[in-house]
Parts: C-alpha cells; sequence; structure tokens
C-alpha cells in the first residue's frame, strides 16, 4: 500500500505556513527523486504499489518541458563502500542492476539532466547546488519517492542552500500513509509550500506568461 493521500494532506498542513498561496517561483527546476523500478515495479525488493503519481509526475514533467524549464531526475545507487544508507537498511542496490533503472512508464524532457546519488539528499551527494545556479534558478518543485526519505530530505537540503520550495504532495508516495503525511506537516511547518500537481501546473502556466 503506497503512502499516498487523496485530500487528506489539505487538512494535515492546514493553518501552517506551507498551506499559504505560494508566489510566483523564481525560474523554477523540477526535481524527479528516485522514480525507478526498485521502488515502482511490482516485485522489486522496495515495491511501494505508487504508480497512481505517475500520471502527476508526467504531468509535472511534460509542463516543465513546454515552460521551458530545466528538469532533473535523481537515480539512487548504493555507494562503492557501504555509506549511512547501506548500514542503516542492511541492503545495497547496484548502479547496474535493473532495479536501478529508471521507471520507463515516464517521459521525460530529452534535455532533462539524469543524477546518480548515493545518499537520501540529492545536494549532499550530487553537484545539482552547482548546476542550479549556473542556471539561475531560485527555486525547485520536489517529486518523486519516498516522501520522508529521499524527497523530504532533498527539499529541506533545497531550503538550506536558500531556494524557494514547492512539494507537489499528490506526486510523491512513501511505504505508508502516516509517514506521507507526517512529512508533509513537517515540511508545510518550516521548509516549503504543500500544492497540488494541478496547481503547480498553473503556477507555471502563470509565471510563464
Amino acid at each position: 500500500m503506497t503512502g499516498r493521500a487523496g485530500n487528506e494532506w489539505q487538512g494535515v498542513i492546514e493553518g501552517l505556513l506551507g498551506s499559504r498561496d505560494p508566489p510566483v517561483p523564481k525560474k523554477p527546476a523540477l526535481i524527479v527523486v528516485d522514480m525507478q523500478r526498485y521502488f515502482l515495479e511490482e516485485g522489486a525488493p522496495a515495491y511501494l504499489g505508487a504508480e497512481q503519481i505517475i500520471p502527476n509526475v508526467q504531468h509535472l514533467a511534460d509542463a516543465f518541458k513546454n515552460a521551458g524549464l530545466p528538469t532533473y531526475i535523481t537515480r539512487y545507487s548504493s555507494a562503492k563502500t557501504d555509506g549511512p544508507v547501506e548500514r542503516w537498511w542492511g541492503v545495497r542496490l547496484e548502479s547496474d542492476d535493473r532495479w536501478a533503472e529508471l521507471d520507463p512508464r515516464i517521459d521525460y524532457p530529452d534535455n532533462a539532466v539524469v543524477l546518480d546519488k548515493s545518499l537520501y539528499g540529492t545536494f549532499s551527494s550530487t553537484d545539482i547546488d552547482t548546476r542550479l545556479k549556473r542556471e539561475g534558478c531560485g527555486s525547485v518543485v520536489v517529486c518523486g519517492v519516498m516522501t520522508h526519505l529521499c524527497c523530504e530530505t532533498t527539499a529541506r537540503e533545497a531550503f538550506h542552500h536558500g531556494y524557494g520550495v514547492y512539494f507537489v504532495a499528490d506526486a510523491n508516495a512513501t511505504s505508508a500513509l502516516d509517514l506521507h503525511l507526517s512529512a508533509l506537516r513537517a515540511l508545510a511547518h518550516g521548509f516549503a509550500y504543500i500544492l497540488s500537481t494541478d496547481d503547480m501546473v498553473r503556477i507555471l502556466e502563470v509565471s510563464d506568461e
């Protein structure tokens, strides 16, 4: 069972700063986190049953492509020597393993950049900050799996690096609903605007006018 709510997240974040109407972002970049066979293909070691977010992730990827904005895709695999993630979970995902491949059901823009990482956070294990600064990006939009691990960590890191953070509730998923909702609430309290895919796309359309 996937940790992805319908509209339950709206009640969870009510009254928090991240529930406010978000400002128009300054040249946002889309970060699609770990949408890999390992998490999304039935029978995979870490299968989440999260296929229902694929259309929303696709919708975001298409919107960023149409707006001429950058898309970054992260791909998790284990470090060459066991790091904190491997020590915590006691398992490895090798970079050449079929499970490490990106889910083929999502069609990304041709110029999307794939970043390989070995930690939860995208900023702590890739050069994305340098790339974003080079692009002149002032904000990021985060979607993918898992909400409370790699996605939340990436959002928090982006905030600490000075970016405006937009976290798309119905384009993120994890292994349990309570983990999904608690991550959204924590992010809304101190780090990110929480919004739906449709609202995020509307904001992009407004900013592109």
